[in-house]
């Protein structure tokens, strides 16, 4: 195997938009990205209209599940997490948020480095996106500022470029009870929008085909091939994992790198004891509710309706990209909202200062409604509006934990969704106030009933309803917490560094602090995406004198690592060793 400088491990949306500004940035560097899965290349799996049949496509998708979770009758909970490059852009619902000012805020003021702020994450927003603005006749909805959206970046991102009859009425009824919001994605995303997509001219836009589709002539990629372990050495190159927050943990545990106690469990080697690393994981639940329409109404029952009208859709779309698969279940109309109820709660005083400044601040929503949804619920010939209800579902936070020393063996996953009593009323009120919105007058005078809802509006039915019906969002975060050195359930500094290990570091979505209140691809671009630079040659390098300070770590053992990887159904290693270590002068910033 050829000597690289830099090997990036994952190809996700982070993955993807590090090993490609990597590559053009240090034009003398060779950079490796690799991917257990494979290249995604399917034309067919492609259309935004299909992103509902992509998530079972087979390669695409690892199949997680969580262990039997105790608040949702004993469930185990799908926690799909996108395969090959890509990543989860490659089979997600293509849902494009940033999230609110006040998250970004949070989470300058928690690691300790401003380039996390709104002003400076905003600015990079911008570099990532190229937006293609609605047709004129949609401007009542929706409108975008220069300030806030770019227009040349690699992620095409926009709204429905097609809108279908009685959705600008849907939206009107919506704003008498709820603000409207022309652009969610402003740093403010408090009321009604038109919901912004990762789509364009009918095709989803994925990580790879934004950012791998002219890669420079220094990127190796190389797929289906699958690290299993980093072996802790003398190395020259720098590794970066982007392989999620699933799968980040597990190989950092795999490595010898996590808690000393279960690592000694499984009869691992510990090279560094880090508490955190597995630990924080957080996530978001939603559930759907769903009215039953009159005949002549708007809606949202699906165009396709048989195995023969998908395939002449199918051709339509491969001949001229247009058809029904090109609009399919567009737009979507997404809200978020603040809750009194849960604010003057018991169980939210029961939290801690941090959370509830946050949640007090402007920007920030509690809950989020994304309605005009396909759903199972409702078969034809009876029309139906499907409404999903979003909450983050694990305030006390799960983990991430080996089920062995094999890295061929299924992570253990326990979210703990439901398990602090926060988690509870959060979800009862936030259900609950979208049941009462659906049932105001003008949302509910071409209704006939719900199909998909809770059998009453008491606390005890509603929860009921949730524990029954609530599955994950599939928004993992946090497993690998960036923060400041020396705070419990740090693993990764400012600059991405594992703690106490050289040449190491994440960049991902499991180094998120809290969960944002955002769907995570826009975030993980923004993970990937390094802060600007006078000179990219300082990306990623480090300074010989850069040395952790950690309680368990003896202040002159700072551990270098280098990669290795196995290559599916082969017996070759690709073990990487470099001939010296890679000492240079910087900030050591990605």
């Amino acid at each position: 195997m050829a000597d690289f400088d830099y090997i990036v491990v994952g190809g996700g949306a982070a993955g993807c938009a590090l090993a490609a500004r990597l590559a053009q940035g240090l034009s003398q560097e060779r950079v490796l990205l690799l991917d257990a899965g494979g290249q995604n290349k399917d034309q067919s799996l492609q259309s935004f209209a299909e992103r509902h049949w992509t998530l079972i496509a087979p390669g695409y998708n690892w199949g997680y599940k969580t262990i039997p979770q105790e608040e949702l009758n004993d469930r185990e909970i799908d926690s799909s997490k996108g395969k090959g490059l890509g990543g989860s852009t490659a089979i997600n619902f293509c849902v494009y948020t940033r999230g609110p000012s006040a998250d970004f805020d949070h989470w300058a003021q928690l690691v300790g480095d401003n380039t996390w702020s709104w002003e400076n994450s905003l600015a990079r927003f911008k570099k990532i996106e190229t937006f293609h603005d609605a047709a004129p006749d949609f401007e009542e909805f929706t409108a975008i500022s220069a300030a806030t959206h770019g227009k040349d970046g690699p992620v095409d991102v926009g709204v429905a470029e097609v809108w279908d009859p009685g959705f600008g009425d849907f939206m009107r009824n919506s704003y008498h009870y709820h603000p409207k919001n022309l652009d969610h994605n402003s740093g403010d995303p408090l009321g009604i929008s038109v919901c912004q997509l990762s789509a364009h001219e009918g095709k989803r836009v994925t990580a790879s085909g934004a950012y791998l589709t002219s890669s420079a002539p220094n990127l190796t990629i190389t797929t289906e091939t699958a690290v299993t372990k980093i072996i802790i050495e003398d190395g020259k190159a720098e590794i970066v994992l982007t392989a999620g927050a699933i799968d980040s943990p597990k190989l950092l545990l795999l490595s010898g790198i996590g808690p000393a106690r279960d690592l000694q469990n499984l009869k691992i080697p510990v090279i560094q004891d880090l508490p955190g690393v597995g630990k924080n994981l957080q996530d978001r639940l939603f559930l759907e509710l769903v009215t039953v329409q009159k005949p002549d109404s708007h809606h949202r029952t699906s165009y396709i309706d048989s195995p023969d009208t998908l395939e002449q859709a199918r051709k339509e779309w491969t001949s001229s990209h247009s058809g029904p698969l090109s609009d399919y279940y567009l737009p979507q109309m997404i809200g978020y909202f603040k809750s009194d109820n849960v604010v003057a709660s018991q169980e939210f005083a029961d939290l801690d200062s941090k959370t509830q400044q946050l949640y007090h601040s402007k920007t920030k929503p509690l809950y989020e409604v994304i309605s005009q949804n396909p759903s199972p619920s409702v078969k034809a010939p009876e029309k139906y509006l499907a409404t999903a209800v979003a909450f983050p579902g694990n305030y006390g936070a799960g983990e991430v934990k080996l089920s062995s020393s094999k890295a061929s063996d299924l992570p253990l996953i326990d979210p703990k969704y439901l398990a602090h009593q926060f988690d509870k009323r959060l979800a009862i009120e936030a259900v609950r106030e979208t049941m009462d919105f659906l049932k105001q007058p003008l949302m509910a005078e071409n209704s006939l009933r719900f199909a998909a809802g809770p059998d009453g509006m008491a606390d005890e039915d509603i929860l009921a309803y949730v524990r029954k019906t609530a599955i994950s969002m599939w928004h993992n975060c946090g497993t690998v917490k960036m923060g400041k050195v020396g705070e419990e359930g740090t693993c990764v500094d400012k600059d991405f560094k594992v703690v106490g290990v050289r040449n190491l570091r994440v960049a991902d979505m499991s180094i998120a602090p809290f969960l944002p209140s955002a769907h995570l691809q826009a975030v993980a671009y923004l993970v990937g995406r390094p802060r600007p630079r006078k000179s990219l040659t300082n990306i990623m390098r480090f300074s010989t004198n850069d040395v952790y300070q950690t309680p368990n770590l003896d202040p002159n053992r700072v551990i270098p690592c280098i990669g290795v990887a196995q290559r599916f159904h082969a017996e070759d290693s690709l073990e990487r060793r470099p001939e010296s270590p890679l000492e240079r002068s910087g900030d050591g910033n990605l």
